[in-house]
């Protein structure tokens, strides 16, 4: 029994990071949503790439609404937000996908949020690791997606950014800026994800993102190149979109398996989305189930890690709670 005049220890601050991996980040509204329904809060959020998408709609109360508008799209629905430009830094503008971001954020700023957030960038001239902890938080967000050589990269306060997945994939470390306790990281990289499928696998739609890229450049009077003859168990000419997934896909599971080896997590989540490309958001409910039943799994654990670092190392901790 506790004693009379005892005050209450505070509750332990949760810290998510949010890993980067395109339409599989939306396993990451499964782990929330299922956080959410167990009583478990959420008190911070660092994100990378899709990570910083899905954890600033978190923030802002939006996830649901886009997730189930994702339910009800189709791939080839995707076509409508990608706009090439040329010449180019990078094959699409965002410009599109940025407009239908804002109808969801809105003119939220980090610092006004009802939890800490962070989003990972990358600052091309530089080379650092950035951490976007104020400011617009649609600027957070489409510095922090910015895909090398697929969306054109973001210039903010003298920085040229771009997909914080090209030095953090899953951003614990970011977690340190933000006072929590116990750290959560979700890893859609804990498998090597494979972006490009076989010809006898492949979806015309597929062919129709690329086939995007390529009409840009015939409006400037270049032929697209012809496709060079594969084997048959082969890619029949993969379009140079799959090629950069493809090779971001690569580099996330390597840099995500070595920082997460050497940086302090209490429970690492690790969804099965190996199945789900980058940009097959069509797969969303497939993507949520996914994060949903890796957080069952992995609840017990959560709570474990909660109850344990509430033991007495609180009464001797210098740091003060906010």
């Amino acid at each position: 029994m506790a004693r009379r005049g005892a005050k209450t220890p505070p509750r332990k601050r949760l810290g998510l990071a949010l890993g980067a991996g395109g339409a599989r980040g939306l396993a990451h509204a499964g782990v929330l949503f299922g956080l959410a329904e167990a009583g478990v809060p959420v008190d911070a959020i660092a994100g990378t790439s899709s990570g910083a998408l899905v954890g600033a709609l978190w923030a802002t109360g939006q996830l649901e609404l886009f997730a189930n508008e994702l339910r009800d799209r189709e791939l080839s629905d995707l076509v409508r937000y990608l706009d090439p430009v040329w010449p180019r830094e990078g094959l699409l503008s965002g410009e599109r996908a940025t407009s239908y971001l804002r109808g969801l954020l809105g003119d939220w700023r980090i610092e006004d949020l009802p939890i800490r957030f962070a989003a990972v960038a990358v600052d091309l001239v530089t080379g650092e690791e950035v951490w976007i902890r104020e400011g617009r938080l649609l600027d957070a967000v489409r510095a922090s997606i910015s895909l090398p050589g697929i969306f054109v990269p973001v210039r903010q306060r003298g920085r040229l950014l771009v997909d914080g997945a090209l030095r953090n994939p899953v951003p614990v470390a970011a977690l340190d800026a933000l006072d929590v306790d116990v750290r959560v990281a979700v890893n859609l990289h804990a498998q090597p994800v494979r972006e490009i499928e076989p010809r006898a696998r492949r979806k015309p739609v597929m062919s129709r993102l690329g086939d995007v890229f390529e009409s840009g450049l015939a409006k400037l009077g270049r032929k697209p190149r012809a496709a060079e003859a594969s084997e048959p168990d082969l890619p029949a000419g993969p379009n140079l979109l799959e090629i950069l997934t493809a090779s971001m896909s690569v580099l996330e599971h390597e840099i995500a398996r070595h920082r997460l080896a050497h940086e302090p997590v209490d429970v690492v989540l690790a969804p099965e989305v190996r199945g789900i490309r980058s940009f097959e958001f069509h797969k969303a409910a497939r993507a949520i189930s996914a994060g949903r039943k890796e957080l069952e799994d992995k609840l017990p654990d959560i709570q474990a890690a909660l109850q344990k670092r509430a033991g007495l190392s609180r009464y001797f901790s210098s740091g003060s709670s906010s």
